[in-house]
């Protein structure tokens, strides 16, 4: 499965992608205010990376579609994005984006690109009625990529992500399929 937006192109990842995976989750800088700690070994990064192989047109072993993004320019790789799935039903389902971009595409707008190409896709092409995304407290970029995408703060869990020898704060945003269709059209 494929998607693409004005300068970027996502398709799942496959086995021969590892070493794109692993530059991405091994980055210190890019896992600092993740929901993990960065992988420092590539053995245990390729359990990991199984789970996110899709095959088909289906959800992966992680129950999500994960996507290797690169580039129109140049076809370089920038980073990981993913929707997991949440629940599912005839009436829409709920979603949560995620993406991870190498410290050398940083503030050039490709993560909010990113953002909205995944909200795109979880609306029109997986029928969902609602997409959310999470972020550590502290990382204010990723938390106004969220507001661009046109999500909502709908709030902020207090000391639940343990990073760097400290608990830190979750904020948690969101938007509907109806608020969407309003933005976008």
């Amino acid at each position: 499965m494929k998607i693409s937006s004005k300068r970027l192109s996502f398709r799942f990842f496959t086995h021969e992608d590892f070493p794109l995976f692993y530059s991405v989750f091994s980055n210190e800088t890019v896992m600092r205010y993740a929901w993990i700690d960065k992988i420092s070994s590539e053995e245990s990064a390729y359990t990991f990376f199984e789970g996110f192989i899709n095959t088909g047109e289906e959800v992966n072993k992680d129950g999500s579609y994960a996507f290797a993004v690169f580039s129109k320019e140049g076809d370089g790789f920038i980073g990981f994005a993913d929707i997991q799935i949440h629940s599912r039903n005839n009436s829409g389902g709920c979603g949560e984006i995620g993406y991870f971009l190498l410290p050398e595409y940083w503030g050039k707008g490709f993560a909010t690109e990113i953002a909205n190409a995944l909200i795109e896709f979880g609306f029109t092409r997986l029928g969902l009625h609602k997409l959310s995304a999470r972020c550590n407290s502290n990382n204010l970029k990723s938390e106004g990529i969220m507001k661009k995408a046109g999500m909502t703060l709908e709030g902020e869990l207090r000391k639940v992500r343990f990073k760097n020898g400290s608990w830190d704060g979750e904020k948690n945003y969101g938007i509907l399929l109806e608020e969407w269709k309003v933005a976008n059209h």
